[in-house]
């Protein structure tokens, strides 16, 4: 048994460094969802692809919620990883998220009304796939930031470029990230850039009016979540639509992060702030259920030090 002794130090570090690595993997791996991608739409620019998170127990028969994600970028860059932190977190949560690639003016020369008409298939792709992935077609929101939040708020509110019947297959629910709502007479001072303004200029005057959200507000628009810097230019234009939403019976909240500019949510501690407050919209819809993956002390890192003021967001609803 004298070997034994001998090596009893070894075989003890070794049954540890396992326990730790069992530990490590079962925190921070296990619990990962699986990523898959699919091809949604061939355009004379290429094929464009959505990336969808599904739940570690996420089944063939599910009817899940299901979130979709548009990258911010003014029509002009960005990418399909966008949004990638937060996708993986609502998967953990029990829902289908999914990220969409679309048509931007670095990587394929077009338009905002070419984006917005990409959400929209995209969108479709989903319908018609919702039952081999699991989701319920009636539990659709409609997600995205800046630029991306314009697209999403069309899905909801405004008609398909192309003239695609979808009145039966809109978003049930709209959560917007400092979100472009209004084309019409673009500004500086909403913090349009010039190569933003010459794209919306390249747009059929006609399209530039059905595709300003701000424009078609009305009693079916969804219950919707609106999250800015109180910074942001393009506040005024999340301003109008919670007012004009709320005058026509729509639930709308706003939340404003104080002293942050556009895409603040892009880093911590707002990143957290604003998928927990996500989360929580969710849970009041009845998409969501169970505790917040976030520690709601989150709220005290981003609170205003120099008022001490408690909230993460100032609500307006």
């Amino acid at each position: 048994m004298g070997w034994l002794r001998e090596f009893w130090p070894w075989f003890l570090g070794a049954f540890i460094v396992c326990t730790v690595l069992f530990i490590l993997y079962t925190l921070f791996f296990s619990n990962r969802p699986t990523v898959r991608q699919f091809t949604y739409k061939e355009t004379p620019q290429g094929k464009l692809t959505l990336e969808i998170h599904l739940p570690r127990d996420w089944s063939e028969d599910d009817r899940r919620p299901a979130v979709l994600f548009f990258f911010g970028g003014g029509w002009i860059s960005g990418g399909i990883e966008h949004f990638s932190w937060q996708a993986d977190y609502l998967a953990r949560r029990g829902i289908v998220a999914v990220r969409v690639d679309y048509r931007v003016d670095t990587r394929h020369h077009t338009t905002p009304d070419k984006a917005v008409e990409d959400g929209f298939d995209a969108l479709l792709w989903l319908q018609r796939h919702a039952v081999g992935l699991g989701i319920n077609p009636q539990q659709i929101v409609s997600s995205g930031a800046s630029a991306g939040g314009h697209i999403a708020a069309c899905l909801a509110i405004c008609n398909h470029p192309a003239g695609i019947d979808m009145s039966s297959m809109r978003p049930a629910l709209l959560v917007l990230f400092n979100p472009v709502l209004d084309l019409v007479n673009p500004t500086a001072e909403e913090e349009f850039t010039s190569r933003e303004t010459e794209l919306i200029a390249m747009m059929p005057e006609s399209a530039v009016t059905r595709l300003s959200p701000n424009l078609h507000i009305d009693g079916s628009t969804p219950p919707t979540l609106l999250m800015f810097g109180d910074r942001d230019g393009l506040l005024a234009q999340g301003n109008f639509f919670a007012e004009k939403a709320l005058s026509e019976g729509v639930p709308t909240t706003l939340l404003t992060a104080q002293g942050q500019k556009h895409g603040f949510f892009n880093r911590e501690p707002w990143r957290s702030a604003t998928i927990l407050a996500m989360d929580h919209f969710l849970l009041e819809q009845g998409y969501l259920s169970g505790t917040p993956l976030i520690d709601e002390a989150v709220t005290d890192m981003t609170s205003d030090k120099k008022t001490g003021k408690g909230k993460t967001l100032i609500e307006k609803q």
